[in-house]
């Protein structure tokens, strides 16, 4: 908790100081997404994990920002990328699963950011800081508060793991990939301000299981809810970035622990902290319109989620129908 609070904070910190704050904003986001995916174990496996992640996230961004106007090419890069991430349905590439994850949702911010090709070398260096912010944080921390680690699988079994060849995961992975490209395309036509927020609600809410994925998807969108209601009101009353700092960093500390203790407590958490976050270089105007964005394309990705799990999984239907 203390790590994540470090990570997610200092970078908004030095950009505040440097008048850089709409690029200190990857370098934040970058922290905080790194400390999500510290599952814990020696520190030379927590230290790879992390920058195996970096590296993938900064390498979905540059495919992003390549693929920008081009969705002939995003297009079979998502499903690709998505198919991948769906053989590891349930949990089987752990760490390495979590990473594809974050790497697809920076190829969806390079690819639908306006003009961030102008800015890599900014936002490149704050990214950089985040990471570096994890590891520094991590390493002194794990060297004052000794403990032995507990079990974790090695990244190599895990990428084993998910080169499965059982005939449901694929199919799974299938239609997991089927219905991002599918959302995307209906964000796209729609024009759904933000939508590409849409595209990875379904992707973090679709699972093989019909009852988790409508379990998920509820609590989803009551943790984003909450989270956007505490969020009007920070950014409504907090005029100072030096005091949403402060509020962040109190925020931060405790979003892991929320992950782990509630999915609908953890996605309030994620929700105010983002829009903290993506609010900064306007929180002198108390703007309100990045809340509302993110509840109407949570509430659409939800939407888009539960059509598509019922799509793949059209068996689950008929079998809770009464004979």
């Amino acid at each position: 908790m203390f790590v994540c609070a470090i990570a997610t904070t200092l970078p908004l910190i030095i950009g505040l100081l440097a008048h850089q704050m709409g690029a200190a904003i990857f370098g934040s986001l970058m922290g905080f997404l790194l400390v999500l995916n510290d599952h814990l174990g020696t520190l030379g496996h927590r230290l790879w994990t992390i920058t195996l992640t970096c590296m993938m996230m900064l390498g979905g961004l540059t495919l992003g920002i390549l693929t920008h106007g081009e969705r002939w090419l995003l297009i079979p890069l998502l499903f690709a990328l998505v198919y991948w991430l769906g053989l590891m349905g349930g949990g089987k590439g752990a760490e390495l699963e979590r990473a594809l994850l974050f790497a697809i949702f920076q190829v969806l911010a390079g690819a639908y950011i306006q003009g961030l090709e102008h800015y890599m070398v900014p936002v490149l260096s704050y990214t950089l800081l985040g990471y570096l912010c994890v590891i520094v944080s991590l390493t002194l921390l794990v060297f004052l508060r000794r403990h032995n680690p507990n079990p974790f699988a090695r990244l190599r079994a895990s990428f084993k793991q998910s080169l499965t060849t059982e005939r449901s995961h694929h199919l799974y992975a299938t239609g997991y990939a089927s219905a991002i490209v599918l959302s995307l395309v209906i964000v796209d036509y729609f024009k759904i301000d933000h939508g590409y927020w849409a595209v990875g609600t379904v992707l973090i809410i679709m699972r093989p299981e019909l009852k988790q994925s409508v379990y998920r998807s509820i609590q989803r969108f009551v943790g984003t809810l909450l989270g956007v209601l505490i969020a009007d009101i920070i950014i409504y009353s907090v005029h100072s970035p030096w005091v949403a700092i402060v509020i962040l960093g109190l925020i931060s500390f405790w979003g892991p622990w929320s992950i782990v203790r509630s999915y609908w407590l953890g996605s309030a958490v994620l929700v105010v902290m983002l829009l903290i976050i993506l609010d900064m270089p306007n929180l002198q105007r108390g703007d309100l319109h990045t809340p509302m964005v993110r509840l109407t394309a949570t509430g659409i990705g939800c939407l888009l989620s539960l059509v598509a799990i019922t799509l793949v999984n059209p068996q689950d239907i008929w079998r809770r129908r009464p004979r």
